[in-house]
């Protein structure tokens, strides 16, 4: 039997002795306190808790509907109307029950936050007419769909009526889509619950159709959801059941539309007219009838979404907000495959490239096609040979440490070209058949790629353990016989399925479906030699990306020549992506009144297609505060000399005008013996820059450093740090009296980077080695660190020694408060006879004839930066992309489609 409310008089008496408590929790029973003191109070007076819930439910009105009235800032941002999901009941407390069965609390936690941060900057549903457009950025293969599916739940307990989700341009994934939304979200009870009631309008095999009922609109408590591919038609048919909804109905049934994949066919784009044009006509067209509502893009790839025309009202550009998802816990994304660290630390230790393989040129050129598709005829190469077998093998490890059989994936991608995919799959299929009939033959191969890999990746591996040859042998020798070898891409009939009930152990040979979106269960082993030059398509091909519980340390990646490099640069661009638009959510600040900026690639790679790119201007980096290094230096007899000049003559210089002279420890209580000069002036900085050689970074180079300065650093002051190692390795004299040790830094084998993909030309005679990180986890603050042990640094708050060194947001927060005009340059040593630690697989001796002089650069804050009017050089390369434009080749297995005249 259900508790009544108690009397007023008896519940503001119990609630006076749970006030302190309840202040600031508006009802979350998130805090221990809370949870205690319901307990309490539930001991004393029955009934309590249900009369709590209900007055809470009763204040978040009374809050919600005082700040409908000061919704718009003077500057054209919002403030938040939403705080929070009722309790108790709801469609967000259901579709919780069924998160917790499928992520753990810290996963079901960060759904929870980060829906509500997003439906508190989505339009207000019970304010008609207003109407924002947003961008939420993910990372591939990290579970959008279960945080979308929280933002529907959560819109639809506030208020929404509407949910429109377009679901990408494929069958597959539409339906894939929709299978999940009408479990996870319980669409097809028809009945109310909750409040609500759901009208599925498109259903697992079946889009919307061209007409709909749309008399159940008329009731405030119905929902209608549909889950829509992105197809000229089907869009055209969304727009008329919103067209055929009375405007005074509409007006108040608030629009919530879910764009996945929002980075594909939605932006407009000059390339494929015909098609993507209307895919965002068609999408605008929906929009368009929207009087009250919220447009969300989902994408992990947000880079086409940023250069839609913001000065286009009618276009889908994300005015008023944009946000980042959080990582989640377990997730491997760019850096855990290819271990770069966007600001990169060097570290002895690290061990780089752990679950990556760099694919021979040759045997790259006997797997992808060429013109004449009749020609090709691939065979199963070493490498792939090899990726093959420990696919077996992780897939055998990992049924042991589970002590379970689950679906096991292999990725191979060589070409998106459908005749291509037969051929591959025969050989493929030969192969492995071969090998299930000459099992017992094959142990010797197996187990030396047992070996060979089981070792690679031991920092990943945890508390798993690396069961015994002859227990994996046992699951090998079973596995072998049930691999099966298919085709999914745009003609394909044979589609991955993985049935609940049959493990499936599969090699998945496909194109354009298996680039974007399609999840592959348990993918183990990826071999990837698709060739394309634009940042989205590499990322979106990243089906590696994802989670690997008990696997992490046996995924692994096999990826054609240059694309390691290819997707370092692009790990480090999703970090500063996602820094920037947390900066943007922390300072209340819209994409509108800030523009999201992307790095470029200083040679090979395009952000995306030009045609999507036809509003994007080259704008100057945004430097102030930001961490710049030299990992690229030239190992030839000259290189050591003019590197060696260049640092003595800035020390000299500075020296012979009295700059001062600092150390790290000044009373000798350390070994630490870096020193410093205070106080060099720009014209100093620019000319060590000019006399100095740096490659492939536009920001070092002397005459854009000056340009900078120009601007942005009339007041602006520069230490120059020369960083010691440890004396053993032996010292380097930068004058009289100015000695530090040597640095090692072990240069990368050739095999892992190409010097012809820097941007520039070399100099002459010069041999140029890559040590992929200069500066170490402290080095960001080694110049303030000497200022304080020499009592020069005005730090009266202590941010200094809380400065956490490996988050460079802290670092710039200190650097701003304690030293906002000052710029650092960091010189270190690198000895000429580096060694790689005995176990690196990556790097090699440096063999130098001289040691040389690698440079870090701090540069100091500037305020002002935000109105620079610069234009970096305009690098365009021609977009080399064997990837076919997103309509080429569209297989639509429904039967609608019918291509646009006119348009």
């Amino acid at each position: 039997m259900s508790l009544m409310p108690l009397p007023a008089e008896s519940f503001r008496n119990g609630l006076l002795a749970f006030e302190g408590i309840l202040a600031g929790q508006l009802g979350r029973s998130t805090s221990a306190a809370e949870a205690e003191a319901r307990k309490v109070m539930e001991g004393m007076m029955p009934g309590f808790g249900l009369a709590l819930d209900l007055y809470l439910a009763d204040q978040r009105d009374i809050v919600e509907t005082i700040n409908l009235g000061n919704l718009v800032k003077n500057d054209g941002g919002f403030k938040s109307w939403y705080s929070g999901p009722r309790i108790a009941t709801g469609e967000w407390p259901e579709y919780k029950k069924i998160l917790s069965t499928k992520l753990p609390e810290p996963g079901v936690q960060g759904v929870d936050e980060s829906t509500t941060r997003i439906l508190s900057r989505c339009a207000n549903p019970k304010e008609p007419g207003d109407r924002r457009k947003g961008l939420v950025i993910g990372y591939v293969q990290s579970g959008k769909t279960a945080n979308y599916a929280g933002l529907i739940a959560k819109g639809v307990d506030a208020g929404y009526r509407i949910i429109i989700v377009l679901a990408g341009m494929y069958t597959n994934l539409r339906a894939q889509t929709q299978l999940r939304l009408e479990t996870d979200l319980n669409v097809n009870d028809a009945k109310d619950k909750n409040g609500v009631a759901w009208s599925l309008l498109t259903g697992r095999d079946t889009d919307i159709a061209p007409s709909n009922s749309v008399g159940f609109m008329s009731s405030s408590t119905n929902v209608a959801i549909m889950i829509v591919k992105k197809h000229e038609k089907r869009l055209a048919n969304v727009a008329r059941f919103l067209q055929d909804i009375p405007d005074a109905t509409l007006r108040n049934r608030a629009v919530l539309i879910i764009d996945d994949e929002s980075d594909q066919a939605t932006p407009n784009t000059l390339s494929d007219r015909e098609l993507i044009s209307t895919i965002n006509k068609r999408v605008r067209s929906i929009w368009k009838e929207v009087p009250t509502g919220t447009y969300v893009a989902y994408t992990a790839t947000p880079f086409a979404n940023m250069f839609i025309d913001p000065n286009d009202p009618e276009d889908l550009y994300p005015e008023d907000f944009a946000m980042v998802l959080p990582r989640p816990e377990g997730y491997m994304g760019a850096d855990s495959f290819f271990d770069v660290d966007q600001d990169a630390d060097h570290d002895e230790d690290e061990p780089i490239y752990a679950l990556s393989h760099v694919i021979d040129l040759a045997e790259a050129q006997a797997l992808v096609p060429g013109k004449d598709i009749d020609e090709f005829d691939p065979e199963v190469t070493p490498s792939l040979d090899d990726a093959i077998r420990w696919f077996i093998i992780a897939t055998a490890i990992r049924q042991i440490r589970t002590g379970k059989n689950s679906h096991s994936s292999m990725l191979l991608h060589t070409s998106h070209r459908v005749a291509a995919h037969q051929r591959l799959k025969d050989a493929v299929a030969s192969f492995t058949e071969d090998l299930a009939l000459r099992r017992d033959a094959e142990e010797q191969a197996f187990r030396s790629v047992f070996v060979d890999e089981t070792g690679r990746a031991a920092h990943l591996r945890g508390e798993e353990l690396v069961p015994e040859w002859t227990a994996v042998w046992d699951q090998v020798r079973e596995i072998i016989g049930r691999l099966t070898v298919k085709i999914d891409n745009g003609q394909s009939d044979d589609r991955l399925l993985y049935p609940d009930d049959s493990p499936q152990f599969v090699i998945a040979i496909g194109g354009g479906t298996l680039s974007r979106g399609l999840t592959l269960e348990g993918l183990v082993v990826s071999y990837f030699l698709r060739t394309s030059n634009t940042y989205d398509t590499l990322l979106q091909m990243g089906r590696w990306f994802g989670f690997r519980p008990h696997y992490q340390d046996l995924a692994r990646v096999w990826v054609g020549p240059g694309l390691l490099e290819d997707y370092s640069h692009l790990a480090r661009v999703e970090r500063e992506i996602r820094a920037e638009v947390a900066v943007l959510e922390a300072e209340g600040k819209t994409p509108r009144e800030l523009a999201i900026r992307v790095r470029t690639h200083p040679g090979r790679l395009q952000i995306t297609s030009p045609g999507k790119m036809t509003n994007a201007m080259i704008v100057h980096a945004g430097l102030g505060g930001s961490r710049r290094q030299t990992i690229y230096l030239d190992r030839s007899a000259e290189g050591a000399k003019n590197s060696q000049k260049a640092a003595r003559d800035l020390i000299e210089t500075v020296r012979s005008r009295g700059a001062t002279h600092l150390v790290h420890d000044p009373h000798g209580k350390s070994s630490r013996d870096s020193q410093m000069f205070v106080g060099l002036r720009n014209e100093e900085v620019v000319d060590f820059l000019r006399q100095y050689w740096v490659a492939s970074d536009p920001w070092l180079q002397a005459d854009k450093m000056a340009t900078w300065l120009k601007h942005h650093g009339t007041n602006v002051t520069w230490n120059v740090v020369l960083v010691s190692g440890p004396r053993k390795r032996g010292t380097f004299a930068y004058g009289p009296g100015v000695e530090v040790g040597l640095v090692s830094r072990a240069p990368l084998q050739e095999k892992y980077w190409k010097p012809e993909r820097l941007d520039g030309e070399l100099p002459q005679g010069s041999d140029v080695i890559n040590i992929r990180a200069l500066m170490s986890g402290t080095d960001s603050t080694l110049d303030l660190e000497i200022l304080a042990a020499n009592d020069a640094l005005v730090d009266p708050n202590g941010l200094l020694e809380s400065t956490d060194t490996s988050r460079i947001e802290s670092v710039r927060a200190t650097r701003r408060s304690v030293a906002p005009d000052t710029g650092t340059l960091l010189l270190y040593a690198v000895d000429k006879d580096s060694q790689p630690l005995a176990k690196s697989k990556t790097r090699r001796d440096m063999e130098a004839p001289g040691h040389l002089i690698g440079l870090g650069v701090i540069f100091p804050h500037a305020e002002t930066e935000e109105q620079g009017e610069f234009v970096a050089a305009d690098v365009q390369p021609p977009v080399v992309d064997d990837e076919p434009s997103e309509s080429a080749g569209w297989q639509d297995t429904e039967g609608d489609y019918a291509h646009p005249e006119g348009e």
